[in-house]
């Protein structure tokens, strides 16, 4: 894991072979990365605990909206395809919002 993988806008799911919810939601989260163009990024927590700890995770799967590494949303659990299109297509317009906010008082 290194920090090319997070360059730009990401979709990163921090899950485990051995959980089936994590296997369940990854071609979602894939395709949804996808409808919104964001790059995706799947962390294993048995291959990669530093990097669940480094995002502060205590339940998988999660569900990491992030900017350059930057996380700006989480959930966690396993959520039906249309709750997580909506839960990303909020926190992606709250995001890019602030962003425009932040970029006016300049």
């Amino acid at each position: 894991m290194n920090s090319d993988n997070f360059e730009g806008l990401c979709l990163i799911e921090i899950g485990g072979d051995s959980c089936a919810n994590c296997i369940a939601v990854m071609p979602v989260l894939s395709e949804l990365a996808a409808q919104f163009g964001l790059k995706f990024v799947k962390i294993n927590v048995e291959d990669n605990p530093q990097s669940a700890a480094a995002f502060k995770i205590d339940r998988i799967p999660s569900i990491i909206l992030a900017d350059d590494g930057k996380p700006f949303a989480q959930c966690s659990g396993y959520q039906p395809q249309e709750i997580l299109e909506m839960w990303i297509e909020a926190k992606l317009d709250d995001y890019k919002s602030e962003q425009n906010k932040g970029k006016q008082g300049e």
